[in-house]
């Protein structure tokens, strides 16, 4: 075989990996974008995770709101990061990590909660605590494992003006996502009102 078939099939297995990494980087985007539109609405589900006194108090709901927050605003790094420097190994752990407490919580979710709304992508869905959650939950960190392989620096080259591109990319989408929350949520709130 010449060189540079084998070299071009050597790129293509790292299509996997680095697809991968773009489809969580991208997944993490949106989700974290559609968790900013409805901070309220994804509190109330962090609230059935959170202990019964807790959740009970009276002081619960800012504390809520900001761990909301965090974990929006946690997601939107990880997402922009991961898609601006693909390069950086480390990241490949904590997206699985990350990935993990997914299934985690969907299990934990199904186990106890079956039938509620989870609120992972705000009101972009209106996805429940169930064994379709769960089983998207298992797929988003098998595609965070397949993200772990290494893929030669040659296989990632992004200059300054690349990064720049993708994280205003990444600025943007998160911007739709945000926005297609807000209006989907806005939309449903005038039909049930017109509906009632």
């Amino acid at each position: 075989m010449p060189a540079a078939t084998v070299a071009s099939l050597g790129n293509l297995g790292d299509l996997a990996p680095l697809g991968a990494k773009a489809v969580l980087a991208v997944l993490l985007l949106v989700a974290g974008g559609a968790k900013l539109a409805d901070l309220a609405g994804f509190a109330a589900s962090v609230r059935l995770f959170t202990p019964r006194r807790v959740a009970t108090s009276a002081s619960s709901g800012p504390l809520l709101r900001r761990v909301a927050l965090a974990v929006a605003l946690g997601e939107l790094a990880l997402g922009a990061a991961s898609l601006t420097s693909p390069a950086l190994g480390w990241l490949n752990p904590v997206v699985l990590a990350v990935g993990c407490a997914f299934v985690a919580v969907s299990g934990a979710g199904y186990a106890f909660h079956r039938g509620r709304s989870c609120r992972c992508f705000g009101a972009l869905s209106q996805r429940r605590f169930d064994r379709a959650g769960l089983a998207r939950a298992v797929v988003v960190a098998a595609l965070a494992g397949v993200a772990l392989a290494a893929v030669p620096p040659s296989s990632i080259r992004l200059g300054l003006a690349d990064r720049g591109l993708l994280l205003a990319a990444s600025c943007l989408l998160t911007f739709v996502a945000f926005t297609a929350a807000r209006v989907l949520a806005a939309s449903r709130a005038a039909l049930s009102g017109m509906v009632s």
